[in-house]
């Protein structure tokens, strides 16, 4: 719940793009894009509770 919340916050609207292995703990890494733009946003792990938004 507190991951979903963390991701509504900070990538806001998204649509997962790709999931790779995360290179830090190998539970998935999702990548996110722009429903309308299809245009990557940012990246994510919910086992490390890392997210990046990329400007």
């Amino acid at each position: 719940m507190y991951f979903e919340c963390l991701l509504d916050a900070i990538l806001v609207e998204r649509q997962i793009f790709h999931i790779i292995d995360c290179s830090i703990c190998g539970f998935e890494e999702i990548y996110y894009e722009c429903p309308t733009a299809n245009q990557l946003i940012g990246r994510a792990c919910s086992n490390c509770n890392f997210v990046q938004r990329f400007e």
